[in-house]
């Protein structure tokens, strides 16, 4: 599961990235709880597009681990039908 940490680590660095510039500009308007929650609004928009190609090999492999299951399952059951 490389893609899943490399994609687990790429919005944590997204996330702190966008509080980072959000300290920087507004820590003297705002506490650290409002910015936190910024910082999570906008990460959460920014990896919509930004982490695209990194989104869609994670699902990638996810999806042929899941069919791997799937065939041996059925590999499985029709062997237990054979019995």
């Amino acid at each position: 599961m490389k893609e899943f940490a490399i994609y687990t680590g790429l919005r944590l660095a997204l996330f702190l990235v966008s509080f980072g510039i959000l300290w920087v500009a507004l820590h003297s308007w705002l506490t650290i709880w409002p910015l936190l929650l910024l910082a999570l609004v906008i990460t959460s928009i920014l990896s919509l597009f930004v982490l695209r190609t990194a989104r869609e090999r994670l699902a990638a492999t996810l999806e042929a681990r899941a069919t791997r299951m799937t065939d041996r399952m059925e590999a499985s059951r029709s062997a237990e039908d054979k019995d």
